[in-house]
């Protein structure tokens, strides 16, 4: 039998002569060590780790409850000092425990804590300074400023933490960005304007996902399948409207979202995909057959041809699972 010495060198040779790739390598090493992705994540997110972010949650409550209660009775400095000063606190303090391994995630529960008390800081601050901080602008400015600095925060510590909030106040900085742009302008409808920039987002969540699935971080790469697929459809089916004022284009193109959907979750062998492409598109064939098929077939007809469908549909769910997924 090879020792751990020659088995490491010839993987060495073999990855030099380009004949495996650094995945297949790791594909190889998770089935020999029954270990999959979920698992993984549930190694490293253990009880404790789940209690400093749920301790982070609480703290940021309490932040904001005693700001709350006592808003009256604080002056303009100490409203920044219990907000912004409590965010760049926690900042400071999270990165003093990524120093050492068996506090690092310690370190991101306090990340947490600034990541949700920091907008409140530069809101108290703008405020302060006499803006109206309820428009599009100053929230734009609060939101690139965030975005801003988790985003250089990630590229300086490459924590997994600093990327999601950057993906999440760049989301924020998107929408109130291109609101301001628009303004009040009578050509833009405000609610298919919001499902138009919401395919936009699910999209980048979607191609953000895969590019993470790439870069060896499946806990990001499971979240933004997960809400750019439910983003992106749910705008596609908003945007098909209902009779008498439904869309005849988007209600055509859905169903072939769906399937794109169902054919992405066999190829990148990801359950959001098929979870989300199942539900709407049931809810897409409910939605057709009391539009169009209660008058003509009547209701309890409609709702037997309604009710095969959607057995098609959930048999067409348990065999894509176990045949491209689950295997």
């Amino acid at each position: 039998m090879a020792t751990k010495e020659e088995v490491l060198q010839y993987v060495k040779t073999l990855a030099e002569q380009n004949v495996v790739t650094k995945d297949e390598l790791i594909s190889a090493y998770n089935s020999g060590s029954n270990v999959k992705g979920d698992q993984v994540i549930t190694k490293r997110l253990g009880i404790a780790e789940i209690l400093y972010y749920i301790g982070g949650a609480i703290v940021f409550i309490g932040i904001a409850i005693f700001v709350f209660q006592n808003w009256e009775d604080l002056n303009g400095f100490t409203r920044i000092l219990a907000t912004l000063g409590s965010g760049i606190a926690a900042y400071i303090i999270g990165l003093i425990f990524y120093r050492d391994e068996r506090t690092e995630t310690i370190g991101s529960a306090f990340h947490l804590i600034s990541a949700l008390v920091t907008p409140i800081g530069l809101y108290v601050v703008f405020d302060n300074a006499g803006f109206d901080v309820s428009g599009s602008g100053w929230q734009s400015l609060i939101s690139g400023i965030l975005f801003a600095e988790f985003m250089a925060s990630y590229f300086v510590f490459r924590r997994s933490i600093f990327i999601l909030f950057s993906i999440i106040f760049g989301t924020w900085f998107f929408y109130v960005f291109t609101n301001y742009m628009v303004g009040t302008h009578p050509y833009f409808s405000i609610w298919k304007y919001y499902w138009y920039r919401t395919l936009v987002v699910g999209s980048a969540y979607m191609s953000l996902g895969y590019f993470f699935s790439k870069n060896n971080r499946e806990q990001l790469s499971g979240f933004l399948y997960g809400f750019g697929t439910l983003g992106f459809l749910g705008a596609a089916f908003a945007l098909g409207g209902w009779k008498p004022e439904q869309n005849a284009f988007w209600e055509l193109i859905f169903p072939l979202l769906t399937f794109g959907a169902l054919f992405l979750s066999v190829h990148l062998k990801n359950t959001a995909f098929l979870t989300y492409g199942t539900l709407y598109l049931m809810a897409y064939i409910l939605k057709l057959t009391s539009e169009y098929f209660s008058d003509s077939l009547g209701w309890p007809l409609t709702l037997v041809i309604a009710g095969l469908f959607l057995i098609a549909a959930g048999y067409l769910y348990v065999f894509l699972r176990k045949k491209y997924i689950s295997t």
